[in-house]
């Protein structure tokens, strides 16, 4: 029997899931064709296996073989492992899906990116003459490059999302939450451009009775508590290893906060402690606090000025093409509206990027 799984290679979990499925159903894994999304089975006895899929050159380890584990099948990088044991006492490590999933979802951001850029303007200039000549938008000559848009967005957007599900998974990163005290929310944005300031208002609203549980977005939730000593750390690390969580976790640290934007590596981690103990931290190098926050600040600002460029070109190419006031009451009015206000918007946050990150490098220089 053949049974074809698309997106099967984004969706590691829900594949090691149905794998053990079709096993319990009697149908057990011969082969795989990764370009056909095809696999194969033969029919047999019921079993209860664990599955588990690797993206390695190397031979599976000694250490795997003691645990149980054997080869399914393979193709190319591509390996499927099988487990019938109770009791498994270690899995196969991920970073080589990982890392693969991570440059698939790059790749697809820029292809959208690039697509949006080169393709924008020609919206506008299309929609706008459209409109002046006709009255009325025509859409049809701008439906194919719109279909091939949104079919990128829909990839990118599910890449990234399959990614960042299985990479939090594989790497223990477990918001713990309180589930006492009254809910208090306060707002902040634009906190993670600054990384101290944000770490020392945590820490002064711990001491006045407030613990973070959560944060989405600029929206912060704390629970109201008694008075506590509690270090905090807003960090930011373009790549993460898979212990990253699991090995801050385990010297006392509790995960309050990671980004689901998997580019961008912003964690809230939280540690009690006593008065006249050692303050914890992740690092007391002030240095190496400095090249953190650099790190941050290069990203925040590529990224910011990225968006700055392709606004002020398609505001350019609006306004060169149309020969209509300005700000008018119409279609093309309000895109030039959007636009103008969009590029404002930017460059404030762009102004506060700047400013926070003089600030934070000043202050720990201090």
């Amino acid at each position: 029997m053949k049974r074809t799984r698309l997106f099967w290679s984004y969706r590691i979990d829900q594949t090691e899931q149905w794998l053990s499925q079709m096993a319990r159903d009697g149908y057990h894994l011969t082969s795989i064709n990764p370009l056909l999304r095809m696999f194969s089975f033969q029919e047999g006895p019921s079993t209860v296996a664990a599955y588990a899929i690797q993206y390695e050159k190397s031979d599976i380890t000694s250490g795997l073989l003691a645990s149980g584990w054997e080869v399914a099948t393979t193709s190319g990088k591509w390996r499927i492992l099988k487990n019938e044991t109770e009791e498994i006492t270690s899995r196969p490590m991920r970073d080589a899906i990982l890392k693969r999933t991570r440059l698939h979802a790059y790749i697809f951001l820029m292809l959208t990116t690039l697509w949006l850029s080169l393709q924008l303007p020609f919206f506008f200039i299309w929609g706008i003459a459209s409109h002046v000549s006709t009255g009325k938008l025509m859409i049809m000559p701008i439906l194919i490059p719109l279909i091939i848009f949104l079919l990128l967005g829909f990839l990118t957007i599910f890449i990234f999302r399959a990614y960042r599900k299985f990479e939090v998974r594989e790497m223990g990163a477990k918001i713990e939450k309180g589930s006492v005290g009254r809910k208090v929310r306060k707002m902040r944005p634009g906190w993670m451009y600054q990384p101290l300031q944000t770490k020392q208002w945590l820490e002064r609203l711990a001491k006045e009775g407030l613990e973070l549980e959560s944060v989405t977005a600029a929206v912060f939730t704390f629970r109201e508590t008694e008075a506590q000593l509690i270090s905090y750390e807003v960090n930011f690390e373009p790549k993460v290893n898979t212990d990253f969580y699991s090995f801050h976790q385990e010297i006392g640290w509790k995960l309050k906060f990671t980004s689901n934007i998997t580019w961008l590596n912003y964690s809230i981690w939280a540690m009690p402690y006593e008065k006249g103990e050692e303050v914890p931290a992740f690092s007391y190098d002030p240095k190496e606090k400095v090249r953190y926050i650099r790190r941050a600040f290069a990203m925040n600002l590529s990224m910011g000025a990225f968006i700055l460029l392709v606004s002020f070109q398609s505001l350019y190419v609006n306004i060169i093409v149309v020969r209509d006031p300005f700000l008018e009451w119409s279609f093309g009015g309000f895109i030039r509206f959007f636009l103008a206000l969009s590029i404002l918007v930017w460059i404030v946050l762009f102004t506060k990027i700047i400013a926070g990150y003089r600030r934070e490098v000043k202050m720990l220089r201090l």
